[in-house]
């Protein structure tokens, strides 16, 4: 049987047991539908939607693991993965301390950045860093405006509905980021245009992704792997503000002619395999494992861990240094997008940096 003969045996197999289904139970909960068969029809469905942008040449979908990554053959690399207020104030203070003691982080060849990653990768190479900083520190001594950029409480029944798909999703396949790109459409959340004018407030008069910068972000409606590269002709801010479009708390924003969401809703959140092929590669995640969920420092249950993608690239020759930001000390649980948690996350990351030094004067020289 050909493919598309399968796939069309599928479907109708499918639509017929469930036309006699009861009309009160979902394709899932009928009892006459082998799971199997669901999966496969919700896969193909997935690869459908998905074809409806195999002709469009925007050049920013780049499938897992990337096609000749623009990694490979560089020198450094860094990859900045996302959590929300507790990584962008662990960043801070982490390259601060660097910064400040001789390791320069801006001879990276390439940097690849996530949510919290892309908007402080952005400030690094474009120089931007210190008055960034300097805005994150204000308000991490006054956490109620910082609320008023992000608010983080009481959410609407559409946003809670699509947080909800993240934290119970078993699997990155398609069909799962599809389901939780088009609830992150249907949230009642904060605009793009209110989120993208954050971004600026942050980044300034910066108005070009930086040269070397290369941001992540996913499609809500085919769950394609967007990777916008400083010749995107995208503008850093709209880039940023779509790679940290939470579902439900924030956009989706518009990049082209897409509609975004954060880009570590998929089967990566750091998307390390953009730069394999490079020599070195310096990592900084904010969890390594999906149990640091109950701790608060995940999101989401995807099973899109960093140690596999770490494997990967030092079997491919790239020698890495992993930088797991981890729990607060002195803290058994918390929230990454609590205005409260950004200072003592600044000062941590500082003392990270330090005590990470001699090792990355020696890695990075």
């Amino acid at each position: 049987m050909s493919k598309s003969s399968r796939r069309h045996f599928l479907k109708s197999s499918v639509m017929g047991v469930a036309a006699t289904a009861s009309a009160s139970q979902s394709l899932a909960q009928s009892p006459a539908l082998p799971k199997n068969t669901i999966a496969q029809v919700r896969a193909l469905q997935a690869r459908e939607i998905q074809a409806t942008t195999a002709t469009w040449n925007d050049g920013l979908a780049h499938p897992i693991p990337y096609q000749n990554p623009p990694g490979r053959g560089k020198d450094r690399a860094i990859v900045l993965g996302g959590g929300s207020e507790y990584m962008s104030s662990f960043l801070v203070g982490y390259f601060h301390a660097l910064l400040s003691n001789g390791v320069n982080l801006r001879l990276a060849d390439i940097v690849v950045g996530t949510s919290a990653g892309a908007v402080l990768g952005s400030a690094l190479l474009g120089h931007r860093l210190d008055l960034f900083s300097a805005e994150f520190n204000l308000l991490a001594n006054y956490p109620k405006v910082m609320a008023k950029f992000v608010p983080t409480k009481n959410f609407l029944p559409s946003q809670e509905r699509v947080m909800k798909m993240g934290i119970d999703a078993k699997n990155g396949n398609p069909d799962t980021i599809q389901a939780i790109g088009h609830a992150a459409m249907a949230a009642k959340s904060i605009s793009s245009e209110k989120f993208e004018m954050n971004m600026k407030i942050f980044l300034g008069d910066m108005k070009e992704i930086p040269p070397k910068m290369f941001i992540t972000t996913i499609d809500c409606y085919t769950a394609e792997r967007l990777v916008i590269a400083p010749d995107s002709g995208v503008p850093v801010t709209t880039a940023c503000a779509a790679s940290a479009s939470a579902p439900g708390v924030t956009g989706p924003t518009w990049v082209k002619d897409r509609v975004c969401m954060d880009g570590s809703i998929g089967s990566t959140e750091t998307h390390c395999d953009i730069v394999a092929g490079s020599k070195r590669a310096l990592i900084v995640a904010l969890a390594d494992t999906i149990e640091q969920e109950k701790e608060g420092l995940r999101l989401n249950r995807l099973p899109n861990t960093i140690l596999q993608e770490v494997k990967d690239l030092e079997a491919a020759g790239t020698k890495t240094k992993l930088v797991v930001v981890g729990m607060l000390p002195g803290r058994k649980t918390l929230s990454v997008v609590d205005p409260g948690i950004m200072e003592p996350a600044i000062k941590y990351g500082f003392e990270r940096g330090m005590q990470d030094l001699p090792e990355m004067k020696k890695f990075w020289a």
